[in-house]
């Protein structure tokens, strides 16, 4: 026994076009996700830069807060240095 026939109610002109109609559909979904990608491309690229930035914005301001403290405990950065140095030893 084999397989069931196809029964089409379409005619060949019909047919034609929805296929047409399909491959249409495929190359502009097809750009569409070209777009897309070049994108998220992008967007991973600002991603990259925001972080290096947000890391630069952080570390500046931790340097900023510690020569404050310096400030108000009457420290130099030999001070700090030296007190290193001996804690190492």
């Amino acid at each position: 026994m084999r397989g069931k026939r196809r029964v089409v109610e379409l005619t060949t002109e019909e047919v034609k076009a929805q296929i047409a109609s399909t491959e249409e559909q495929i190359t502009k979904l097809t750009d569409e996700l070209k777009t897309l990608k070049l994108q998220k491309k992008n967007l991973s690229k600002d991603l990259v830069a925001a972080e290096k930035k947000e890391a630069a914005v952080k570390e500046e301001q931790s340097m900023k807060d510690l020569a404050k403290l310096l400030r108000e405990k009457g420290l130099s950065v030999e001070d700090v240095r030296n007190m290193l140095d001996k804690e190492s030893k």
